[in-house]
């Protein structure tokens, strides 16, 4: 579940209320890279992932995952899909599990250069998940996540390290980035961004903001059309119509600049029914809980000028 739901229920509420050994990633008939963000191993096998060509996906771990086995096996077999998908993998870190204590910028790189050496082909890395948000540790201290960048840069020969990734409910995130950039060494070539208000009300502004604010390529690094989420036991229903709507959208967005390099989807696989997946608190999947295509997925496959073929793999 994406970290940003208590300032996306503000945003979308009130919006509602006013009206290494895989192949390179390549460029999807869209003119940007299509990916997945999405944490589900078995997701690469399904073949509807290939037929819609993506080659890049992402996975959000905790910035000690090398120490904690559970989420190390995850991240392990994660990867090994992905892999095995000739898929290019990005891994982004965030706070520990049960645990949104910064660490420092030694104990960050310690663990940074433990997971390098467990995995040596895995080189796309973002220093922190929304880092502006409230609910990590980083969200009023810019600099602490500069450091971050910093350690990674100067210690990963070869990868692609792009700036911690933002979200645009966080309001004035291009204040958060200015004092980013007082430490940040060197100047990132890719800034990720969480576009999920601007994609839910159509609204090109904030994207144009932020563009005319960074220098570089900008990926929407987790973005998705919403059917369902809870906040706070409270069940927000949107409907596979809006999800539809909100996918156009991600689309019709991403276009607005060659500058927009990526974009990552999040997710694939429904939890299933608000009633049935009670433990769940967000679906935005492209395909239901039985493996059924959603009409959101024929628009995705559309824009990328692709077809679905397969209606349902026999797996599910």
């Amino acid at each position: 579940m994406p970290a940003c739901v208590a300032l996306l229920a503000c945003f979308v509420l009130a919006a509602f209320a006013a009206a290494a050994a895989i192949a390179p990633a390549r460029t999807s008939a869209a003119g940007f890279q299509f990916g997945l963000a999405d944490y589900e191993p078995a997701t690469f096998s399904d073949p509807r992932v290939a037929e819609l060509g993506v080659h890049i996906a992402r996975d959000v771990v905790p910035w000690n995952v090398v120490t904690s086995p559970r989420d190390l096996a995850a991240v392990t077999v994660w990867l090994a899909a992905v892999k095995k998908a000739g898929i290019t993998p990005m891994i982004t870190f965030q706070h520990a599990d049960g645990n949104d204590r910064a660490p420092t910028q030694a104990q960050f790189l310690k663990d940074f250069l433990r997971f390098r050496a467990l995995f040596p082909w895995v080189t796309e890395f973002c220093p922190w998940d929304e880092a502006t948000h409230a609910g990590q540790p980083t969200a009023h201290r810019p600099k602490l996540a500069a450091e971050y960048y910093n350690a990674m840069t100067s210690h990963c020969s070869g990868c692609e390290i792009t700036a911690p990734d933002t979200l645009d409910a966080d309001g004035n995130i291009e204040a958060w980035i200015g004092q980013f950039l007082r430490t940040a060494r060197p100047y990132p070539k890719i800034w990720p961004l969480n576009p999920y208000i601007s994609v839910s009300t159509g609204n090109p502004r904030p994207i144009r903001r932020f563009l005319s604010y960074v220098h570089g390529q900008v990926w929407f690094s987790e973005v998705g059309g919403i059917v369902w989420w809870r906040f706070h036991g409270r069940l927000i229903y949107h409907g596979e119509a809006y999800a539809v709507k909100v996918t156009k959208n991600i689309f019709r967005l991403a276009a607005i600049s060659s500058r927009i390099t990526r974009v990552y989807y999040y997710h694939w696989r429904s939890p299933g029914t608000p009633q049935s997946a009670r433990k769940s608190t967000w679906d935005a999947g492209l395909i239901t809980a039985k493996g059924a295509a959603r009409q959101a997925l024929y628009i995705v496959a559309k824009a990328l000028h692709r077809q679905i073929q397969t209606a349902r793999p026999s797996s599910f």
